[in-house]
């Protein structure tokens, strides 16, 4: 009984949050590519608003101008889901073992 209680403890590891962020290359080269294609997106989407609230003649031909947007929004909602999904770092979410 005691053997058994002893081997539970030395197995449980306690993780200390270093509070530092680390990024992968991987990690890296979606953020270089993911972040054009955010701004890309958040500029036109501006772009088309301001032209529509300016001119009547962008309303009239704006369907061209939602599809690019639309186009555009699927990298971006994917890219945006893979940000917020948590994988990113360490398995054990970026904390180190205890005395490390």
């Amino acid at each position: 009984m005691a053997d058994e209680e002893e081997q539970e403890q030395e197995t449980q590891v306690e993780y200390v949050d270093s509070g530092k962020v680390t990024l992968t290359g991987k990690e890296l080269i979606v953020l270089i590519i993911f972040a054009p294609v955010v701004f890309v997106w958040l500029f036109l989407a501006a772009r088309i608003i301001i032209s529509a609230t300016t001119s009547s003649s962008t309303l009239d031909n704006i369907e061209g101008l939602l599809t690019a947007l639309a186009v555009l929004t699927i990298p971006v909602s994917a890219g945006l889901g893979k940000l917020f999904e948590g994988g990113w770092g360490d398995s054990n979410g970026g904390k180190k073992k205890k005395g490390e």
